[in-house]
């Protein structure tokens, strides 16, 4: 049986988070600071909080507190950042096989609706995936873990949840969420994060785009 359905998520998976909180970091840190933007990265690499927390931790991580004004400038700076985000050539691969074997391909992502769509928009996504086929959490009051806004999914686009696979960056959230709703589920580690002692695995693990469509291709 083939791969009918393809849901992803955004953040860290169509794109790569680093890049506009580096680029940032650079931007705002780099005269004042000797610690590299990447090693900020992360140590504020922290899921599910706003970005100004991530940098405050970040900083007090290598025992500085930054000040507020500091805060908000790279905030700004980071807000513009993400402006000119991109898919990756692989990403981009991935989307087009997808496309070219009639696989449905949809979203599910979380986070603030304004914030989600505004990335939707600066990565060109409606290229490949229709605006009906995306759920932002903030647009639901539901969001990853919870097994209603995979359940969500089903429902609004028709979806079998044993044709439907779920593909993220983030153990906790987006596989933990497609396994309590019954999905198959590619974990896209670029971290390299370790899986949590005593919970599922993925039905498949991944480091990269070219894994991932050669997952894909072995379907």
């Amino acid at each position: 049986m083939g791969i009918l359905a393809i849901l992803f998520d955004v953040d860290d998976t169509l794109y790569d988070v680093s890049i506009p909180f580096c680029s940032a970091c650079d931007k705002v840190f780099k005269e004042k600071y000797s610690i590299p933007s990447i090693d900020l990265f992360l140590a504020g690499r922290i899921h599910d909080i706003p970005v100004v927390d991530r940098i405050r931790k970040a900083f007090s991580k290598f025992g500085i507190q930054i000040t507020e004004s500091e805060v908000m400038e790279f905030h700004e700076v980071y807000r513009g950042e993400q402006t000119k985000i991109t898919l990756t050539e692989g990403m981009k691969n991935v989307l087009e096989f997808c496309r070219q074997e009639g696989i449905f391909t949809g979203i599910i992502t979380n986070g603030f609706s304004r914030a989600q769509w505004n990335k939707v928009k600066s990565l060109h996504l409606e290229e490949w995936i229709p605006r009906s086929h995306i759920i932002v959490s903030g647009d639901e009051g539901v969001r990853k873990p919870d097994p209603g806004i995979f359940k969500l999914a089903e429902q609004r686009f028709g979806l079998d949840m044993k044709d439907t696979w779920f593909i993220g960056d983030t153990y906790a959230t987006d596989i933990c969420g497609a396994i309590a709703a019954g999905w198959k589920s590619i974990w896209l580690n670029r971290r390299q994060d370790i899986l949590p002692d005593g919970k599922t695995s993925p039905d498949y693990t991944v480091s990269d785009e070219e894994g991932l469509l050669n997952i894909l291709l072995s379907k």
